[in-house]
């Protein structure tokens, strides 16, 4: 069996997806694969795999993998492609998007930039105190999946890959965590490194991105908007009305075709 694909990354987050949209599930191991797309020097490479399908209450459905074949709830990356996606192909300016976290809005700020903005809806602390892990102390937040935020006076290189599986660890959280190392910059701007649950370090984080960003205006430290440096690129956080927005750029790499 043969399945249409086509690749797109949001700051080097990138994703293989699949267009399902009036067509059935493929009766496979979905996890299986995502673990066989996603390896980066025996596969197509990815940090999973996102499927794009009908919904009964919004324009799509969408459901993403992780590189470790894990379902994930929500992607602000590959929430952003989706949403472009979707607007291309129905002429629309605003999509809406299914997921497990709820239903959220997409929004073409400038088509020739490729610039997607998305309502990601409230976030929350997951619980009020800040708790210290491995030396890190830092706060747990959901933005409809959980973090881990650790604001530092300075970020190594190499801090997610040594320290994220640390935190992203069973002994502390059983269905593990996305990691966010902090740097702030200025009052709108801070730097952040990412350990991503089911795909490790990251070039970059939607979601985590949003996290941080919330994390630190609701500790006084930062003010809406916000421009979050990854190592794939910038994106802007605003927090308005208590709903958090994430704009950046994505882009369309290839497409092509995998065997089943």
């Amino acid at each position: 069996m043969k399945l249409d694909f086509f690749k797109m990354q949001a700051q080097g987050n990138d994703y293989i997806y699949f267009d399902l949209l009036n067509k059935q599930i493929p009766k496979i191991d979905l996890s299986e694969l995502a673990i066989k797309l996603s390896k980066r020097n025996f596969g197509i490479g990815s940090d999973g795999i996102v499927l794009i399908l009908n919904s009964k209450i919004c324009d799509a459905k969408m459901r993403m993998f992780n590189a470790d074949g894990s379902e994930g709830k929500m992607c602000g990356s590959a929430l952003r492609c989706v949403s472009y996606y979707l607007a291309k192909r129905s002429d629309k300016p605003e999509v809406s998007v299914e997921t497990c976290a709820g239903s959220k809005i997409g929004l073409i700020k400038d088509r020739k930039k490729n610039l997607v903005s998305i309502d990601l809806g409230i976030p929350e602390f997951i619980q009020n105190d800040e708790i210290t892990i491995n030396e890190h102390r830092g706060n747990l937040v959901s933005v409809g999946n959980p973090h881990f935020v650790t604001f530092m006076k300075s970020l190594s290189d190499n801090i997610a890959k040594y320290q994220g599986p640390i935190i992203d660890s069973p002994a502390f959280f059983p269905d593990g965590i996305n990691v966010e190392f902090v740097k702030i910059l200025n009052k709108n701007e801070i730097e952040i490194k990412v350990w991503e649950r089911g795909s490790g370090v990251t070039l970059a984080c939607g979601t985590g991105a949003c996290a941080a960003t919330f994390c630190g205006i609701k500790k006084n430290i930062l003010i809406s908007p916000v421009n979050v440096q990854m190592p794939g690129g910038n994106v802007i956080v605003e927090l308005k009305e208590n709903h958090v927005f994430l704009t950046g750029e994505v882009s369309h790499v290839y497409e092509g075709c995998v065997e089943l």
